[in-house]
């Protein structure tokens, strides 16, 4: 048997400008990566068949592309990527009851009371949710933390889950607080009045440039030793040397790590290259991983596979670190938790651990 899956992207091919195609890489990237995928289902004998459709950079198009009568034949939906049309989206799923998966979005609010509709990434809520059962369980030490979060929904929404989260457990957040960045008197009144020395841990949900910084600046100024948590975008950022995230208890929420010594990612590298004539960005393993799982599941389970899903844990990805909807949830499960050790980053929870 066969599968149709159906791929909406704003590819803007009407649109040849220089501009247009740089800022769409991450579009041609996903779908070379999701082209990569149907190849690899195909030589283990699952046969899917791509259909693309360029939504375009409006929500027009994509309305126009939801009437055609040939995508409600389709078994699944790629997409899109902009939050308007993801709504859109949304409701088609439902009507048609043909499954949706958002390849980029965050956001848990879009596939909220909708069995049809799945992110392919764990939701910020989610990754607030398991940054906080490991730091309650595996942190140690005073059950306290202080959770500063920048100024966006997407922070705003893992400060407040992360809170609820951990005080749920049994921890206190003896601090939730709103900062800007960009406003060095911002971060000054983040951290005013606070001990660092008499908290358990501090968490700092930004992925600014200057956050990062100006915390260990802070932990410096007070020589405090506490854990801190935070994204993995510190590890790219060149103001803070590795050298200063490796001495210091520093655990990063990571749900986008990828083992560059693995063989599966290895080889895709060096599938996707020979392909592409250049190297893969992470966009691209997303288009692999999301196809090369949802793919697997329609082979294994049939066009209604949300049951198989809510019944199993998650499972190792072929390239990330893992992917699962657990217990009736629509956007992934699995969030990895890393740590410097020797300055090479290091999984804390595996797939499988407890």
């Amino acid at each position: 048997s066969t599968y149709n899956f159906g791929v909406l992207l704003p590819f803007e091919f009407n649109d040849p400008s220089w501009e247009t195609r740089r800022k769409n890489q991450f579009v041609t990237d996903l779908y070379a990566g999701l082209r990569l995928a149907q190849d690899s289902l195909q030589r283990a004998g699952r046969t899917l068949q791509l259909f693309a459709y360029d939504t375009g950079a409006d929500t027009l198009t994509l309305k126009q592309v939801l009437a055609l009568p040939e995508l409600a034949g389709m078994d699944l939906i790629i997409g899109p990527v902009y939050k308007s049309g993801s709504k859109i989206l949304a409701r088609y799923a439902r009507q048609k009851q043909i499954i949706c998966v958002n390849p980029l979005s965050q956001d848990g609010e879009l596939v909220l009371d909708n069995s049809w509709h799945y992110l392919f990434e764990p939701s910020m809520a989610t990754q607030a949710q398991q940054a906080a059962q490991f730091a309650y369980s595996r942190l140690g030490g005073a059950r306290t933390a202080i959770v500063l979060y920048e100024d966006t929904k997407d922070e705003a929404a893992f400060g407040v889950a992360y809170k609820q989260a951990y005080e749920a457990l049994g921890g206190r957040v003896m601090q939730l607080r709103r900062v800007n960045s960009d406003v060095e008197e911002s971060l000054a009144a983040g951290f005013a009045g606070i001990d660092l020395k008499s908290i358990g841990h501090l968490v700092v949900a930004s992925d600014a440039r200057k956050a990062g910084p100006y915390t260990f600046n802070v932990l410096k100024t007070q020589d405090a030793r506490l854990p801190l948590l935070t994204y993995a975008s510190w590890l790219d950022n060149s103001r803070i040397g590795l050298g200063q995230l490796d001495a210091r208890d520093v655990y990063f929420v990571h749900p986008k790590y990828l083992d560059r010594t693995s063989f599966g990612v290895q080889r895709f590298r060096q599938l996707y290259t020979q392909r592409q004539h250049l190297p893969p960005s992470v966009f691209a393993c997303t288009g692999f991983e999301l196809l090369y799982y949802f793919g697997s599941q329609l082979h294994l389970n049939g066009a209604a596979f949300q049951q198989q899903l809510t019944n199993a844990g998650p499972v190792s990805g072929a390239l990330f670190q893992g992917i699962g909807y657990p217990g009736g949830t629509h956007d992934n499960q699995y969030v990895p938790l890393t740590k410097l050790e020797r300055l090479e980053v290091e999984v804390l929870n595996p797939v499988g651990s407890r």
